[in-house]
């Protein structure tokens, strides 16, 4: 009977927790971070924990103090998980305060003759404007010229925030506990610098910088960058065994192997890997150099929309400049064909004299393959465009009575004369673009145009340098007009 309860005891003794918390700390090499656009991140993370067969209590050291605690996740093989705790009392004076109050705290003065530090005990009843409030046997001091020790941590502060959970495994051993969670604070975009290095070449570098406000240090972490705009983001953080075979595969982390920078698709998001671990410190920008292109082939167009109205008005301008645009074919043969992340890309080009000068930027959006960059960087100082109508000629085509009213169906004829003014030492194109009403046609014109769209006319004028060339076309519009005597 005696050993039999014994063996009862013992039993019940191998199934209770541990009488401390396991304390897991961050390993090094075991960590992951995919990083959106949007000031979010999914961090991945593997501790390891000496467990004990039935109930555990471990804590994980060190999670970014802006986690979105209902998306944690922790897995391990055998491991059920029944509560989990988020704790953000971190260490700081103000937490300090509010821990102690109505509690004892030793002070501090010093003797301004001697030196010598006096100590005495007190009450802490309260604080304003950042100094505390005192009891003392001798009364309430409320400017005390001293420091506040305190005595204790009080249970439940950390030096960093923490996540807390018990759980149950079958089985007692070491054991890789996978953590999983979103957190804000982590955001990174992406910066180009275009060198022009030829009249139709440039070469593109593409950097990313990373910002850290998540509250802690990632050290030696894989880096995943997600372009593109996630809507929904809890459901990829589910409690199912696809989840955590995701998180289980940072077993294959090499630190050593190199990682291609083409990104891959998934989700209809592009997925950018970074090659090598890096640390990432908390409130830190990091730059990581991301595309690296030589010999992109652009060209460079002068646009302006010309902006006749054809009606009453709008019948002149003058001295109008062309917007410059680089235009990129995001293709192979252009030397690039990659998608590029969203951000800013800015220009630069040497001058006679070899001097690196800055021409322009502009932003852009998430770039597939085979798309085309039109990339806007400022007008053009030496090209100006002048216009007008010279003759406008109206025709009645039909008349029908409405009411007391006439519904007129009109034609109107318009000559049109745009010049283009070269003042460069070279020969350019200027493409002038034209909206027109919806019923309109192009009856006569000394330089081909082409059709941007149902409503809109383009003409490519050439000039030499330092030249002027003239655009005259006539265009006929129907239009609808209501008369009423």
């Amino acid at each position: 009977m005696r050993y039999g309860l014994l063996f009862l005891l013992c039993t019940a003794l191998a199934g209770t927790a541990h009488a401390e918390p396991l304390l897991l700390k961050n390993q090094g090499n075991s960590l992951s971070l995919s990083i959106y656009n949007q000031n979010l991140a999914l961090i991945k993370d593997i501790r390891s924990a000496a467990l004990q067969s039935g109930n555990n209590d471990v804590i994980f050291d060190g999670v970014a103090s802006q986690i979105q605690a209902e998306t944690a996740i922790i897995y391990g093989d055998g491991i059920t998980v029944n509560e989990q705790n988020y704790s953000y009392n971190l260490m700081s004076y103000d937490n300090f305060i509010k821990q102690y109050l109505g509690k004892e705290v030793t002070t501090v003065r010093t003797n301004s003759t001697t030196g010598e530090n006096i100590y005495e005990t007190a009450t802490l009843i309260g604080e304003a404007e950042g100094r505390p409030i005192l009891r003392f046997n001798y009364g309430i001091d409320s400017n005390f010229p001293g420091r506040v020790v305190f005595n204790n941590i009080p249970a439940g502060m950390s030096n960093q925030p923490t996540l807390a959970a018990k759980l149950n495994a079958k089985q007692g051993g070491e054991k890789n506990l996978y953590l999983a969670y979103l957190t804000g604070g982590l955001s990174w975009k992406t910066d180009y610098v275009a060198n022009i290095s030829s009249d139709n070449t440039l070469d593109l570098t593409g950097w990313v910088t990373i910002n850290n406000e998540s509250g802690i240090d990632y050290k030696q972490a894989k880096i995943q960058l997600i372009a593109g705009d996630v809507h929904i983001v809890r459901p990829m953080l589910t409690r199912s065994f696809g989840v955590a075979k995701g998180v289980m595969a940072m077993n294959s982390f090499n630190v050593d192997q190199a990682v291609s920078i083409e990104p891959e698709s998934i989700n209809s998001y592009e997925l950018y890997t970074l090659p090598n671990m890096t640390t990432i410190k908390d409130k830190q920008t990091k730059q990581i150099a991301l595309i690296e292109k030589h010999g992109v082939v652009y060209k460079k167009e002068f646009n302006l929309d010309t902006p006749f109205y054809f009606g009453d008005g709008g019948v002149e301008f003058e001295k109008r400049h062309p917007a410059i645009t680089y235009v990129v074919k995001n293709t192979a043969d252009s030397h690039l064909g990659i998608s590029l992340p969203a951000g800013t890309v800015r220009f630069y080009e040497n001058d006679k004299s070899g001097n690196l000068q800055f021409i322009g930027s502009d932003n852009i959006n998430h770039t597939a393959k085979e798309d085309t960059l039109r990339l806007h960087l400022g007008d053009a100082f030496n090209i100006s465009v002048s216009g007008k109508i010279n003759k406008v000629k109206e025709k009645e085509l039909e008349r029908k009575p409405n009411h007391l009213c006439y519904n007129i169906q009109v034609l109107k004829t318009y000559e049109v004369e745009v010049t283009v003014n070269n003042a460069e030492d070279s020969d350019n194109t200027v493409i002038l673009s034209q909206n027109f009403p919806e019923d309109y046609t192009i009856v006569k014109e000394n330089i081909k145009s082409e059709s941007k769209n149902a409503n809109t006319r383009q003409w490519h004028v050439a000039t030499d340098h330092n030249s002027k060339k003239t655009l005259n076309y006539t265009v006929e519009i129907k239009s609808q007009e209501r008369i009423c005597d």
